[in-house]
């Protein structure tokens, strides 16, 4: 008999299991290590202990059983958590708790309305005299039938009610509001469709669940954008969804490659011709969260995003967060069509040589920058030079690099030492490091709580702990979790722990020492303020005495 749940569910599913569904894992000694999926990294800092089930990075501090890491993974709280592991591990869940409840009966009927108007859209299209001129323009598209069943695409017909009414059969109107598919009229107290006259994109999330969709206008209209996308609901997270990826990412991992696109289309067409690998952006531009995502099935990416000037800034901007993912990228010459659906048309064999002859990005944007201004005009020069210097910094290979800095120098016919100057003067862009310091991390202080927690309990040496206020009883779970932190890490570092502990203990009383010294800083302005002579000077003393202790650390 099992105690609780929770333990029968960690006995029928061994955590290298779960994690190697989303991170690839090679082994360490008794472990197994990893690229993190919880932040940006080149060299693998992510440990999982078959034998202790618990897993830790050393890059961002995280760590935890594998109810922590579908935590993680997935953004859900602990109850969400645990529906799915025991989902997966066929264990009953008897006594949810309210939480569990409330959180689970909101997103289980806004999945379940996305699914039933999915199955609507596919009706109309398949069915109706409505949907017939859209399934023509599919067909016409080049898409085949069982193609237009298995991605379930549809039809929204030019009406404002036709889906709401259906929708409100079986459910209340704020929740088919909440799932993003009605709208509330400002006129008055009624609702419309979101969507009319469109061909209809269902989107999945990684588990194959309808979140969302993107419409495409059948009929030009004026003032009426080609594209309406749902909004963010609770189960719609247009950062981290991925289209294609439910379908792909087996294929993904298998050949350690995802061809990423710009269109729905783009993606179906792909797949039609064979290439399962591709995946789309969910109406939004590339992002971070994205990334991150892809980054737990795959290392490499080939970008094939449209030819025209909007798809060469969009490629420019996903290269800068896809480098500093630590992915290696190419990018697909599409030879002249507009984008990968287009190509395919002209001839699958095109499509399959632009894939496997994708070349390096530094490449792609040289023929781009020279084709665009003069190599003979100074000022041509210094564009030319504004626009390819940054993507040869990113280059990490110093052979590599040095080939470009020679090429870009021969080719605008300047000294190699000039190109070299502005390259060394260049950092990796704010709004880069922004999104990678956005990611989840623990604090400084944290990590170095654990790491002298960890320490003293590997070593049985408690003589820190009391000075640093960290004498706390703790968990034995988290017990265990820090010492195998604290253990895997001197094993890989090569470190000695005896050596160590004093080390850290101190870097860490240096730092609670200097958030004292600023939580004094308020208090002193304060005093001022209040013109309070005797506090103030007992602030100060204070300050100073922090102040000489951090000097002598």
């Amino acid at each position: 008999m099992f105690d609780s749940p929770i333990q029968e569910i960690k006995d029928r599913l061994p955590i290298l299991g779960i994690v190697q569904d989303f991170v690839q894992l090679r082994k360490a000694g008794t472990n197994y290590k990893g690229i993190c999926p919880f932040h940006s990294e080149k060299s693998p800092s992510f440990m999982v202990s078959p034998s202790k089930q618990i897993w830790h990075c050393f890059g961002c501090g995280l760590g935890g059983d594998i109810f922590e890491f579908i935590k993680l993974m997935e953004h859900v709280e602990f109850p969400e958590a645990l529906k799915i592991l025991a989902d997966r591990a066929g264990v009953e869940l008897k006594k949810p708790t309210p939480e569990q409840i409330q959180i689970g009966k909101t997103k289980d009927v806004l999945y379940e309305i996305n699914q039933k108007a999915a199955e609507y859209f596919a009706k109309v299209l398949w069915e109706s005299n409505a949907g017939s001129e859209a399934l023509a323009y599919l067909r016409q598209r080049g898409l085949s039938d069982p193609t237009i069943k298995n991605w379930q695409l549809g039809f929204a017909p030019d009406d404002f009610h036709y889906l709401e009414n259906y929708l409100a059969k079986s459910f209340d109107r704020k929740d088919i509001e909440q799932a993003g598919l009605i709208i509330k009229s400002e006129k008055d107290s009624g609702y419309f469709d979101r969507f009319h006259d469109r061909v209809m994109f269902p989107i999945a999330n990684l588990h194959g669940q309808v979140v969302g969709f993107t419409g495409r206008l059948l009929h030009d209209k004026p003032n009426t954008g080609k594209y309406v996308n749902s909004p963010e609901t609770p189960i719609y997270n247009k950062s981290q969804v991925i289209y294609g990826l439910f379908a792909g990412k087996n294929q993904i991992r298998k050949e350690n490659r995802a061809i990423v696109v710009e269109g729905n289309m783009d993606v179906i067409a792909c797949h039609q011709a064979g290439f399962i690998q591709t995946v789309a952006t969910s109406g939004t531009a590339l992002t971070d969260q994205q990334l991150m995502v892809l980054k737990r099935f795959c290392e490499n990416l080939i970008f094939a995003f449209d030819s025209d000037q909007a798809g060469t800034a969009a490629t420019k901007r996903a290269l800068e967060l896809a480098l500093h993912a630590g992915f290696n990228v190419k990018i697909a010459n599409l030879g002249g069509a507009k984008d990968p659906d287009e190509l395919i048309k002209r001839g699958i064999g095109l499509w399959e040589k632009a894939v496997n002859n994708a070349g390096s990005f530094v490449d792609f944007f040289f023929d781009h920058t020279f084709a665009q201004f003069d190599p003979t005009k100074v000022e041509s020069k210094r564009e030319i030079t504004k626009e390819l210097a940054p993507l040869i910094f990113r280059m990490n290979d110093p052979v590599t690099k040095a080939h470009y800095v020679r090429k870009l120098a021969t080719n605008i016919n300047v000294a190699e030492t000039a190109i070299w100057d502005i390259i060394n003067k260049l950092t990796v862009p704010k709004s880069i490091r922004s999104a990678a310091q956005q990611q989840a991390q623990k604090p400084k202080m944290q990590i170095l709580e654990d790491q002298v927690l960890g320490l003293s309990l590997l070593l049985r040496d408690f003589q820190y702990l009391k000075d640093l206020g960290l004498s706390e009883i703790l968990e034995d779970n988290r017990k265990e979790l820090l010492i195998f932190s604290a253990e895997t890490d001197m094993n890989e570092q090569q470190l000695d722990a005896k050596v160590e502990l004093p080390k850290i203990a101190a870097e860490l009383k240096k730092l609670i020492t200097k958030e004292q010294m600023l939580a004094l800083t308020e208090k002193i302005s304060l005093a001022e303020q209040k013109k309070d002579k005797q506090l103030l000077d007992e602030l100060t003393q204070e300050y100073v005495t922090l102040s000489k202790q951090v000097s002598k650390s």
